[in-house]
């Protein structure tokens, strides 16, 4: 089974108490810390585009590529409803290669744990390395081991008033830090299911690949804070900077 397939066209639904002004504001607030004020930027990883959208209405000019085509067509449709400009693209993050370049790309909710293999998360920080014009920034999050092994993945909503239903089971093996987790929804008496693999990144192996990536200045954050992380960070923000 497809991860963000089935759930596409009832994604924004799901999440629709996330708040994504919050994410854009602390990315706004990042940027700040780091002293840049970036125009062209990327979504990596974009989903259904509405971080994208948030930024575009602030000012920025965005653009935005994802894995999956359902989820494109998703946040395509909904910036051609609000008369948003915002280029989308499918595209793989680990063989990047748009053709253009922007002053800052960021990726929000752990996409990049969605890369299951050391040498995919390698190849595409280089791919993102590779679309950053010099002195431009990365800001991406990731999910932490501890996030996996305190069974965060474990979730449900079977309220007969939710909108969209749903549970989650994962499997978390600390020897490959991956975790697979089996998602079953049910909205309008309809049942779809979804497979989600993720892995942990070690904080040693995210720094080496942004260090082999040309990237300098990797400043790491306990998400949507300016605090170190802590040994119970179940997500954490890095800050990049490339030579």
């Amino acid at each position: 089974m497809e991860s963000f397939g089935p759930i596409a066209p009832h994604y924004d639904v799901l999440m629709a108490n996330v708040p994504y002004d919050s994410w854009a504001g602390y990315y706004r607030l990042l940027l700040s810390v780091l002293e840049l004020d970036p125009d062209r930027i990327l979504d990596a990883c974009c989903g259904t585009g509405t971080v994208a959208e948030l930024l575009t209405v602030a000012g920025y000019q965005v653009s935005g590529f994802d894995l999956s085509a359902a989820m494109i067509d998703q946040a395509r449709a909904k910036a051609a409803a609000k008369g948003l400009e915002i280029p989308y693209w499918v595209a793989d993050a680990t063989g990047l290669d748009l053709g253009q370049t922007f002053e800052g790309v960021y990726s929000f909710f752990d996409s990049f744990n969605y890369i299951t293999t050391l040498e995919g998360f390698r190849s595409a920080v280089a791919r993102v390395a590779a679309h950053l014009e010099p002195g431009g920034s990365f800001i991406f999050d990731l999910n932490t081991a501890y996030a996996f092994e305190a069974q965060m993945f474990d979730q449900r909503d079977r309220r007969a008033r939710a909108k969209i239903q749903y549970e989650w089971q994962g499997s978390y093996c600390p020897e490959s830090r991956l975790i697979e987790v089996n998602m079953t929804f049910w909205r309008d008496g309809q049942e779809f299911k979804e497979v989600h693999r993720q892995r942990a990144h070690s904080d040693e192996e995210v720094r080496q690949a942004l260090e082999d990536g040309g990237f300098t200045s990797v400043r790491s954050f306990d998400s949507y804070t300016l605090d170190k992380p802590r040994k119970r960070s179940d997500r954490i923000h890095y800050c990049a900077l490339l030579d």
